[in-house]
């Protein structure tokens, strides 16, 4: 595999400079639901240091180079998107900060999360901001291991008569997720793949 250069070789030398990739056994959102799965043996913590409840290790500089890739990508022209809570709130401002060019800068709108008793967290049904029933909407996270929580976003979009074509996410894990939303019929757009980071 090709060595990453430019932006995306720099954000993958700055992810792991600040600790942003950890190797050991760690659960993952997807153990909520099967916590017999095993345990992945690498993490990755995309959260920026101004995260409100668990502050991570991405800097002002990392994500201002994730939004220049993010700007980058091709075949993306939704009206309004929406970041999936809390931990793709940095890169729906990235989108933010790179479309506000646009003739016409897409619309924000406010997905919300709630977490249940046993601590399962998911994605309500009601969505905040200004749309037009049938609008295609873009969905924006910071990764993708298994294509959970991005069918909920999807869902609650959905479900609110938005349509939704594609998804947005700095990393995909490989792990199937990918797979999942092409089988649900939606395009995911990974700037990077865990494959290209272990290189």
């Amino acid at each position: 595999m090709p060595q990453l250069t430019g932006k995306k070789g720099r954000v993958a030398d700055l992810l792991f400079e600040l600790g942003a990739i950890k190797f050991g056994a760690f659960k993952l959102k997807l153990h909520e639901k099967h916590p017999e799965a095993p345990l992945s043996p690498i993490y990755l913590n995309l959260r920026t240091d101004q995260h409100p409840k668990n502050p991570g290790p991405l800097t002002r500089e990392v994500m201002n180079l994730v939004g220049d890739l993010f700007a980058q990508v091709r075949g993306i022209a939704a009206p309004c998107y929406a970041d999936i809570p809390e931990a793709g709130a940095p890169f729906g401002d990235q989108w933010e900060r790179v479309t506000a060019s646009w003739p016409q800068p897409p619309n924000r709108l406010r997905l919300f999360k709630t977490v249940g008793d046993d601590g399962t967290r998911q994605i309500e049904k009601r969505v905040d901001g200004e749309y037009v029933e049938y609008q295609t909407c873009l969905v924006i996270d910071e990764l993708i291991t298994h294509a959970d929580s991005k069918l909920e976003a999807i869902r609650a979009l959905e479900a609110n008569g938005l349509t939704v074509v594609d998804v947005l996410v700095l990393v995909d894990r490989m792990q199937g997720g990918a797979k999942q939303l092409q089988a649900a019929g939606y395009c995911l757009h990974a700037i990077l793949t865990l494959d290209e980071l272990l290189d």
